[in-house]
């Protein structure tokens, strides 16, 4: 059995793409899992404000989420 290709988080991921296909850190994909999310677009619809709530994730995942899926961050939060 071969393993799906996994996808470089990039601005150009439709919002239906499963986030178990792309290539995120270990950490943030266990993060977003354990908190429901499950699309890009989901990732996309959350507010940093929520995303910086979910234990084990700081600001610069947060940024890199933003920054990787071609959002610009919602509340100053910066690399």
């Amino acid at each position: 059995m071969s393993e799906p290709n996994m996808l470089d988080p990039t601005p150009e991921l439709p919002d239906d793409t499963p986030i178990s296909n792309v290539e995120f850190p270990v950490r943030i994909c266990n993060v977003l899992a354990a908190a429901g999310l499950k699309t890009v677009g989901e990732v996309r619809e959350t507010s940093d404000e929520i995303l910086l709530s979910f234990q084990e994730l700081g600001k610069a995942s947060v940024a890199y989420l933003r920054e990787t899926l071609g959002l610009p961050p919602c509340d100053g939060v910066r690399l």
